[in-house]
């Protein structure tokens, strides 16, 4: 449950972030020479500091969240407050692009809307807030973020990319079997093959796609002959093999760095990956 005064914080912070986020296109384009990209932070405001922190010791000039700032975890206006905040310090380096759970269908149902409970113009503010988030993000003009994937349409176009429609961007998944098939997500939503993500690839002249939306635990997740990666922000399990990843594009190369939890709190690992561009 959030206290009254984070709840105010973001009653604040809400009225100003939204005229920022209105005048962003629906596919926004950071190019910086050091960039950090993380998603699913899911309410918790533990490993969103602890990225941060990390983020700082590693010069970063941008940072890209991929969605889901709500929601499984405890402090979900804690993290939202962060965010926004950020955004409001930094706006031309700090990227918020919508995910799932910020859309009024989920998040009226789980631990965000509970924080709210006593507050529903508060919650319908949020939501507007929401609607107004990028899309997706090109990173140094090939590199294409979203929360969920592509939609998998014949002739898709990044420049066809709304706020207003974007549901297939935000609950879509990358698949190993070719062609558009549907997902166990529910109705209207699916899972797009190779043959498909290629085709899109090569029609917006694409080398890579980052997207988060699929909770696992292995932080990082290569799918389309390595030219998918699928990151995991936050541990979605406590197990002594969960970890979470980030992920750092610097020049030509984007790094994986890794983390677990501890009996502390967390420890990056030692790994790190490391994959070239061209």
């Amino acid at each position: 449950m959030s206290s009254k005064t984070e709840k105010d914080r973001l009653g604040k912070n809400i009225k100003r972030v939204k005229p920022l986020l209105k005048k962003e296109e629906a596919i926004v384009r950071p190019s910086f020479k050091k960039m950090l990209i993380a998603t699913d932070i899911h309410g918790d405001y533990r490993a969103l500091e602890f990225i941060l922190k990390f983020a700082e010791k590693k010069g970063i000039e941008a940072y890209i969240f991929l969605g889901d700032y709500i929601d499984k975890g405890p402090d979900s206006v804690a993290v939202l407050n962060e965010l926004l905040e950020m955004k409001l310090r930094n706006p031309k380096k700090i990227f918020l692009l919508r995910g799932n759970h910020e859309t009024r269908d989920i998040s009226r149902w789980f631990e965000f809307s509970d924080d709210l409970a006593d507050e529903t113009e508060l919650l319908e503010a949020s939501n507007a807030v929401f609607e107004q988030m990028p899309i997706g993000a090109v990173l140094n003009e090939n590199i294409f973020c979203v929360h969920g994937c592509i939609a998998g349409t014949k002739h898709e176009s990044l420049k066809d990319i709304s706020k207003k429609d974007p549901k297939k961007y935000l609950w879509n998944d990358p698949g190993t079997e070719d062609g558009l098939l549907p997902s166990g997500r529910g109705g209207g939503i699916y899972s797009i093959g190779p043959d498909l993500i290629k085709k899109f690839m090569k029609q917006n002249d694409l080398q890579l796609i980052i997207r988060g939306h699929t909770s696992h635990q292995e932080g990082v997740k290569l799918f389309c002959d390595d030219r998918v990666i699928s990151l995991y922000s936050t541990l979605p399990g406590t197990g002594p093999r969960a970890r979470a990843a980030v992920a750092v594009l610097e020049e030509k190369k984007i790094k994986f760095y890794y983390y677990r939890k501890t009996k502390n709190g967390f420890e990056w690992e030692d790994e790190v990956k490391q994959l070239d561009l061209k």
